[in-house]
């Protein structure tokens, strides 16, 4: 009986867990290896991080049983909030992003020149909309499901 039931409630768990998601904690933790040196250190912690397994801790259950099934559930991983993306082209011109808490992007485009422009960038189900500083639609996109 009591097999039967640790096998239930383990079944369970696999089922109700959204184990494909962002894995933020894990790219957290990689991203911060990335930053500490050369290539030779680099690789002895992260050799040594594989020994502690704390990349299986990261990435097994902090992010696979817990922060990705929030993800799962909610649509939003609450430790990918904060994330950035930086890039420039070969002309100047550059945009960041940074995702907020509550699931939207602020985006911040900048020309050669200087001249900027904020955006804020929210999804709902299937519609992508872009808002401008005082909160008014731009443009809106609807993804075909």
């Amino acid at each position: 009986m009591k097999k039967s039931i640790c096998t239930l409630l383990c079944a369970g768990v696999i089922m109700l867990t959204g184990c494909y998601g962002s894995n933020a904690c894990f790219n957290k933790l990689h991203k911060w290896n990335g930053t500490l040196g050369n290539k030779w250190l680099n690789s002895i912690v992260h050799f040594i991080l594989q020994i502690f397994g704390v990349y299986w801790i990261c990435l097994g259950l902090v992010d696979g049983l817990v922060l990705n099934t929030i993800e799962f559930w909610t649509g939003s991983n609450p430790l990918a909030s904060g994330d950035s993306y930086f890039e420039k082209d070969a002309q100047g011109n550059s945009v960041a992003a940074v995702k907020n808490a509550d699931g939207s992007m602020s985006v911040e485009l900048t020309t050669a020149e200087g001249q900027k422009a904020n955006l804020t960038l929210q999804r709902d189900e299937n519609v992508v909309r872009a808002l401008d500083d005082e909160g008014n639609l731009i443009a809106q996109y609807e993804i075909e499901k």
